[in-house]
């Protein structure tokens, strides 16, 4: 029974240490929100933006594709080249489709 309770008592400190409060006390899971760049989510927005543009403004967006790597002079730190690109992807997906 000990190590039952000692083996919960650590899983359950492990997935708590996870998470960190935040200013508005609003809890957010810091791994993810590392790992996303500004680039990636201007990246999600314009392509469903694109997509809209092409197919109507009523249409559901797809689940978007990862984006490669921005090329030189673009920034993986700025929103609006990501919005750009997957803007300009989102499009083509359309027309594709």
């Amino acid at each position: 029974k000990k190590v039952i309770f000692i083996v919960a008592l650590i899983c359950g400190i492990t997935s708590l240490s996870a998470f960190n409060s935040t200013e508005n006390g609003f809890v957010e899971n810091t791994v993810k929100s590392n790992i996303e760049s500004e680039y990636n989510k201007g990246f999600k927005d314009g392509h469903c933006e694109g997509w809209k543009d092409e197919k109507g403004k009523h249409a559901y967006c797809p689940y978007p594709p990862y984006p490669d790597y921005p090329e030189y002079p673009k920034s993986s730190t700025s929103y609006r080249d990501g919005y750009n690109d997957g803007f300009k992807r989102g499009m083509r997906d359309a027309r594709k489709s």
